[in-house]
């Protein structure tokens, strides 16, 4: 980049006055305003040359500076300029390189005088030269949506770089977030520096110096002496200016492990930071914030999604239906319906400002959601101890069984979808009609509309969340097993502190739990852990409330909070060996069952593969004689019921009957 601006300084460097679209393109917001143009790139406004010029400051800003100095690896280049618009020294940048591969190219052909080349060979060397020549993509700025600076991105020798001009202090309207012509193209360093989102971020390493600028003369002491987020100037202002900044804040002391200033922490509890969020920030930028919370290196989201909560940002960055304007309906809640924690929701009909009641109903709304998102950090609490368990098993099953390693436990917790279906797992229960009327989970909403994620995502959430409540009730189930046997030992050995260690369980019905996992399929394990939170935190708030008037509440002092999950997950891989159960091929196929059994194509055919299943989960080493043989009973069973007139319904009941006194029947056998 020096070459280059040294180059074009001299005058020795000439920019293409109209390139070709195969070298700079438009993104975003000039692709759309400017798709119908003709294919020459100066009808383009932002493809003016660049001016002529004595020196072009280049600086780095931001992330990799600070990264540098803290030691860390960096792919994120930025670089800003003080007397032109980014794309156009990345138009200078582009007309050096491909001078320089234009001498290169020459040179090499000099030195192959002489030298036969074949056809091919030619293309092919051609074809090199072509991809190797740089070229620019363009995105324009959307003050509505934050986005304040046109940016031209260009990747130099496999590093992808940003360049744009040093900002100035813009000049709005009343009203409005698009600058007026009183503000002025490019800015100072110290302007720039100023409108940055954190002082650790204001930093520039001065490309034709060798210098680091610490312009707010606070940028290098709050990264490396006091490690604080901080905001150059006063927080209101810097998020009004960009309010998305409020979840940066958050994303860079989880991932820095750093303080962050209490004038951050008021105004990100403002109501108008919230408001700003909703109407002025993308959701698909909320969501790739998030994301960065979540995963990746030095990521804990426990930790992130916390704060999320105790700044009151959860309600804005998990949103609920009504929250945007293209709801139709700005107040959160107005077509949601259901329970929270148990509570009907009473944000149904909040009618015109007016009405005494809807405005109750809005505030007592208002309350649940609170609640709500309170309970979302009492369970996020509970995580840390629960993978600790679970790790700590899964790392005992390896030990223990000869011949077993890590790959032959494939179902493992995803800890993403794990921490998001906890957090939002106490608005399970609530619903909403969508476009087209269909009743739609505001736990979807929040996944798919407010944070824009992956269909993947919402899939994984809405599987684990629907079977919530059934592994709930196995959990609990299997508690009461657990206090019992701790009471029979006490009663045995006379002891005062059992040990959990011999701790007998049943291994609980395998078809039920081999439904239910085929049900979930590679979720299974971060249902449970899930599932385990919910039910530990059941017995907390029963104990909160007054009302732990059963065995399995009275008992938890003696029985770890943890222990049903891991005895359970040690009993779906040990006893039932049940880890997979979904991908186990059927011993017949559609077709196959449909000549086994004289079946007619249709629905019926259905009904026979579920009993298929059943019966296998029950019988894991029965052959396929066996199943044909059973298949064959239940089709006589049901043509008795036929002929008697009874309906498919009471079939469908007599046989979950019998498979349940066949459950009993196996493990009474055990």
């Amino acid at each position: 980049m020096i070459h280059a601006a040294q180059a074009y300084e001299r005058g020795e460097l000439t920019v293409d006055p109209d390139p070709p679209r195969t070298s700079v393109s438009a993104r975003g917001g000039f692709a759309k305003q400017h798709n119908n143009d003709n294919d020459s790139a100066t009808s383009e406004p932002w493809m003016n040359p660049p001016p002529r010029v004595n020196h072009i400051g280049i600086r780095v800003a931001g992330g990799w500076v600070r990264d540098k100095l803290l030691n860390q690896h960096s792919s994120d280049v930025d670089v800003a300029l003080d007397c032109m618009m980014g794309v156009q020294f990345a138009r200078i940048v582009q007309s050096y390189m491909n001078s320089v591969q234009h001498q290169q190219r020459q040179q090499n052909h000099d030195d192959s005088m002489g030298m036969t080349r074949s056809t091919d060979q030619q293309q092919q060397q051609q074809q090199q030269q072509q991809r190797k020549q740089p070229k620019i993509g363009v995105i324009g700025a959307n003050p509505n949506q934050s986005k304040h600076l046109e940016t031209a991105t260009m990747n130099i020798h496999g590093i992808d770089v940003d360049f744009v001009n040093l900002r100035a202090e813009e000049v709005y309207e009343p009203n409005s977030r698009i600058p007026t012509i009183q503000t002025r193209n490019f800015g100072s360093p110290l302007e720039d520096a100023l409108r940055r989102d954190f002082t650790i971020n204001s930093l520039f390493y001065n490309i034709r110096t060798n210098e680091v600028e610490d312009w707010t003369c606070r940028g290098i002491d709050d990264l490396l002496t006091y490690k604080r987020i901080v905001t150059p100037v006063d927080a209101h202002t810097t998020f009004h200016d960009d309010p998305l900044r409020v979840l940066r804040a958050i994303r860079f002391s989880v991932r820095l492990n750093f303080d962050v200033d209490d004038n951050i922490r008021r105004a990100a509890m403002s109501t108008r930071v919230h408001h700003s969020l909703h109407a002025k920030v993308s959701r698909e930028r909320v969501g790739k914030e998030l994301e960065g919370m979540l995963s990746g290196k030095l990521a804990r989201p426990g930790y992130a999604l916390e704060m999320i909560a105790d700044l009151h940002l959860a309600g804005s960055v998990f949103c609920f239906p009504g929250s945007f304007p293209s709801d139709g309906d700005v107040l959160a809640g107005g077509a949601v319906t259901g329970r929270i924690l148990g509570v009907e929701y009473h944000g149904r009909c909040l009618g015109n400002d007016g009405d005494v009641k809807a405005k109750d109903d809005y505030e007592l709304a208002a309350r649940q959601r609170k609640m709500g998102w309170d309970e979302s950090r009492s369970l996020l609490a509970l995580l840390p101890g629960i993978l600790e368990g679970y790790y700590r098993t899964r790392n005992s099953i390896i030990e223990s069984s000869s011949g077993v390693d890590a790959s032959m436990l494939p179902s493992t917790v995803d800890e993403r979808l794990l921490y998001l279906c906890v957090f939002i797992m106490p608005f399970r229960n609530l619903g909403y009609p969508d476009a087209k009327g269909r009743e739609a989970s505001v736990t979807s909403h929040m996944i798919k509309e407010s944070l824009k994620f992956a269909s993947r995502d919402i899939q994984g959430v809405s599987t684990i969340l629907n079977q919530i409540d059934d592994m709930v009730a196995l959990l609990s189930e299997i508690r009461i097993a657990l206090v019992a046997s701790l009471a029979c030992q006490q009663e045995q050995g006379h002891q005062e502190t059992p040990s959990t260690n011999n701790m007998e369980l049943t291994p609980p019905c395998r078809l039920r739990t081999g439904l239910l996992l085929r049900s979930l399929k590679q979720h299974w394990v971060t249902c449970l852990l899930a599932s385990a939170a919910w039910e530990i935190r059941s017995i907390q708030r029963q104990h909160e409330n007054g009302s732990n008037t059963d065995n399995t509440t009275t008992s938890t002092t003696t029985t770890p909070s943890t222990m049903p999950c891991l005895k359970f997950y040690q009993s779906i891989i040990q006893d039932l060996s049940l880890d997979e159960c979904w991908q186990v091929r059927p011993h017949l196929n559609g077709k196959e069952i449909i000549s086994e059994l004289e079946l007619p194509r249709g629905p019926t055919v259905g009904v026979y593969i579920e009993d298929q299943v059943q019966w296998m989960l029950l019988n894991p080493n029965g052959t396929r004689e066996e199943c044909v043989a059973h298949l064959h009973e239940r089709k006589r069973a049901r043509g008795e019921k036929v002929e008697s007139k009874s309906s498919m319904s009471e079939s469908a009941v007599d046989m979950e009957d019998d498979n349940k006194r066949q459950c009993v029947a196996v493990h009474g056998r055990k």
